[in-house]
């Protein structure tokens, strides 16, 4: 049991360490964001990417000992974390999971609030750039046809000078 009750210690450091370099790039996307940056936008949501990667291999290894510590506590598979941590005998390190349990559901939250965060200005950044080119596309308009005459076919506000 030490022995899991280790390794789980060292994941669950892996996990929270992974979640705090994780907010720091959600932070510099932000950056990203607030300032219209596409290269750092783009530098941002890469770092992302490799940190989720990251954190996937460690949810894995951490949801395999978790199972393992699970079973020596009489636990169903499938067991929460905190539960599990919670049915952990009085072992040498039961204490630090507990805490680090705690601290990886507040930096998750504080994740989460700033992912939103990001996703409510993407959504206001595109919403821009959709009414920006909008507002500068070509719209059929009333033209001259070579002839001198006046093209019947546009359908948008005239932009003929008709005092000529």
């Amino acid at each position: 049991m030490q022995g899991l009750m280790e390794e789980l210690v060292s994941i669950l450091k892996a996990e929270l360490a992974a979640l705090e370099k994780m907010a720091v790039a959600a932070e510099k996307l932000n950056d990203a964001l607030r300032k219209n940056s596409g290269d750092s936008l783009n530098e941002a949501t890469r770092e992302l990417e490799f940190l989720a990667r990251q954190m996937e291999e460690l949810k894995a290894a951490s949801t395999r000992v978790q199972e393992c510590a699970g079973r020596a506590c009489g636990l169903s598979p499938g067991a929460p974390l905190a539960e599990l941590v919670a049915a952990l005998p009085p072992v040498p390190g039961r204490q630090e999971a507990m805490n680090l349990v705690a601290e990886l559901r507040g930096k998750a939250r504080e994740l989460a609030d700033l992912i939103q965060l990001n996703n409510l200005l993407a959504q206001n950044a595109l919403r821009f750039c959709d009414r920006l080119l909008r507002a500068i596309a070509p719209a059929p308009a009333k033209t001259y046809l070579p002839d001198g005459a006046m093209d019947k076919g546009g359908t948008g506000p005239s932009f003929v000078d008709k005092s000529v």
